[in-house]
C-alpha cells in the first residue's frame, strides 16, 4: 500500500510539475503577443512612460489611423496575392518532385536530397542581389510576380522535402491496384497519392504562405512602392522624426491575425502533415 501511494504521489507530483513548466512556457512565448495587442491599443505618450506599462487605457485610435491615412489594404493585397501565388507554385514544383523523388531510386539520391535542401538554408542575403539583377534582365522587377519567383525558390525546396517523405509513407500498392485498374501512372498520382497525401499538401502550403507572407528582405529588394507588402508597411511607420511604435503594433495586429486565424483552421492538417512522414 505504501509503494502504491508513494508511486500515486509520485505521479501526481510529475503531473502538476510538468503542467507549471508547460504554464510558464506558454507564457512566455505569448507575452511578446500580449505586448503587441496592448501595444497597439496604446495611447502614443505611453510608450514613453517609465515605469513603463503593460496595459493601459486601450483606444481604436492607431487602427483608425493606418487604415486612412496609410494604405494598408493595398499593401496587405499585395501581401495576399505574393503569398497565394508562392503557395500554388511551390505545390505545382514540389508535390510532382517530392513524388518522383520517393518512387524513383538512383545513384546519389541522398546527395540531392542535400544540395536541394541546401537552397532552404542559404542566408537570404545571398540570393537576392543576383535575383534583383536577373529580374531586372528580364524586365519584371518591381512587379509581384519578381517576389512570387524567388519565393517560390526558396519555399519550394521545403515542399519538395516535407511530400517526399509523406510519398515514402504511401504504400506504392495502393498505386499498383489502381493501375491493375486500367489507371495510368498520372491518373494513379493524381486520383490515389495526392488524396491519401493530403495532411502534407495543407502543411507545405500553410508554410509556404507564411513564410511568403512575412518575408521582408525579397520583397524591399524587388518591389516598388506600388506593389509593396504589409511588411514593408510597418517599415513606413518608422521615420527620422518619430517613431509610430503603436502604428508600427497596429499594423503588425493586422498582419498576424489572418495567419492565426488560418493555422488555427488548418491545425488539425499540419500537424498529422509534420508527423506522417515521420515513421519512414
Amino acid at each position: 500500500m505504501a509503494v502504491a501511494g508513494y508511486t500515486k504521489g509520485s505521479t501526481y507530483t510529475l503531473w502538476t510539475l510538468r503542467t507549471l513548466v508547460i504554464i510558464c512556457l506558454v507564457l512566455f512565448f505569448m507575452l511578446p503577443v500580449v505586448w503587441i495587442l496592448t501595444t497597439s491599443l496604446a495611447q502614443r505618450i505611453a510608450m514613453f512612460k517609465l515605469p513603463p506599462q503593460l496595459f493601459s487605457k486601450p483606444t481604436w485610435k492607431n487602427f483608425s489611423y493606418i487604415f486612412t491615412q496609410m494604405p494598408v489594404l493595398t499593401w496587405t493585397l499585395n501581401s495576399l496575392i505574393i503569398s497565394l501565388g508562392t503557395m500554388v507554385l511551390s505545390l505545382f514544383i514540389g508535390v510532382p518532385a517530392g513524388y518522383a523523388f520517393s518512387r524513383v531510386d538512383f545513384t546519389g539520391k541522398k546527395l540531392l536530397l542535400m544540395v536541394i535542401l541546401l537552397t532552404r538554408a542559404l542566408p537570404t542575403i545571398v540570393i537576392v542581389l543576383p535575383f534583383r539583377v536577373i529580374m531586372q534582365s528580364i524586365g519584371i522587377l518591381g512587379t509581384r510576380l519578381a517576389v512570387i519567383l524567388i519565393d517560390t525558390v526558396y519555399n519550394a525546396a521545403f515542399t519538395f522535402w516535407l511530400m517526399s517523405g509523406i510519398f515514402e509513407s504511401i504504400p506504392e500498392e495502393l498505386e499498383e491496384a489502381a493501375r491493375i485498374d486500367g489507371c495510368t501512372p498520372i491518373q494513379a498520382f493524381l486520383l490515389v497519392a495526392v488524396p491519401l497525401s493530403k495532411p502534407g499538401l495543407v502543411t507545405s502550403a500553410l508554410f509556404a504562405f507564411i513564410f511568403s507572407w512575412n518575408d521582408f528582405l525579397f520583397a524591399l529588394t524587388l518591389t516598388s512602392p506600388d506593389t509593396a507588402t504589409l511588411p514593408l508597411g510597418m517599415l513606413s511607420t518608422y521615420g527620422v522624426m518619430q517613431q509610430g511604435w503603436t502604428y508600427m503594433a497596429a499594423m503588425g495586429v493586422v498582419a498576424i491575425v489572418p495567419v492565426v486565424a488560418l493555422s488555427l483552421f488548418l491545425q488539425r492538417y499540419y500537424v498529422s502533415g509534420l508527423t506522417f512522414g515521420g515513421v519512414k
